[in-house]
């Protein structure tokens, strides 16, 4: 669905024996997402900046390295990560072996929910590291740390864009879970009740970003949305 091509500008390196790729437009992503956060002196903002640009190129990766994981400790197959304009994906070297029956959608449904565990549990970490820091502070909690601001956020990134990931809406993990389930207790409908479902939870999440002037959300969720929609009508 997403289509981010290999640039000149890509960065490129190696990670656990995991070939990851940054696209551009990844940053691109990362500044928009900060675009909102008020600025109270140009000191802060760009330590607010870099810390936050640290945490979301953390968090998405961590979640694209629990997908990896599963399919090359689950399912024996290596895989390559891109991070791009709309998160990040993890793409198999070779189509995984198939399962079959309860066991088969198991595998299916932890390969997909990978990522968001991957990244809920990076958020209890950086919690932990939170309060570390915070007791080990004879003048309390320092707001103006690098370390402290980076934790926070990559505490609350992890959290947020897991969550935003478990939404029913395809091809998020969430919309992916569901397509798995539906699909298996009906092959013949499964695929086009998963797509009505996943427009319609679209449709109410841009209601809320509107709402709540998350524009950027409501952009990103309504190409989902549209994408969804094509799908279904053809």
């Amino acid at each position: 669905m997403f289509n981010f091509s290999p640039t000149q500008y890509d960065v490129r390196f190696i990670f656990l024996n995991f070939r990851i790729r940054i696209h551009p437009f990844f940053w691109v992503l990362v500044v928009l997402l900060f675009s909102n956060m008020r600025i109270d002196s140009l000191r802060v903002w760009l330590l607010q900046l870099i810390a936050w640009a640290c945490a979301v190129f953390v968090s998405v990766l961590v979640h694209e390295l629990g997908h990896a994981c599963v399919f090359r400790h689950v399912f024996r197959v290596e895989s390559d990560i891109v991070l791009h304009g709309f998160g990040g994906v993890t793409i198999p070297h070779a189509p995984p072996r198939r399962h079959f029956g309860v066991r088969g959608l198991l595998y299916k449904v932890f390969l997909d929910a990978a990522g968001c565990l991957a990244e809920f549990a990076l958020a209890a970490v950086a919690f932990v590291l939170m309060l570390t820091l915070e007791s080990s502070q004879q003048n309390g909690f320092n707001l103006l740390s690098p370390v402290i601001f980076f934790l926070q956020w990559t505490m609350i990134v992890s959290i947020v864009w897991g969550i935003f990931n478990l939404l029913p809406i395809y091809p998020l993990d969430g919309g992916q879970i569901l397509r798995e389930i539906f699909l298996f207790f009906s092959p013949r409908k499964g695929k086009i009740n998963s797509l009505v479902i996943s427009i319609a939870t679209a449709i109410i999440c841009i209601w809320f970003c509107l709402n709540h002037q998350i524009f950027f959300g409501a952009i990103i969720l309504g190409f989902l949305a549209y994408q969804n929609y094509r799908e279904l009508t053809n």
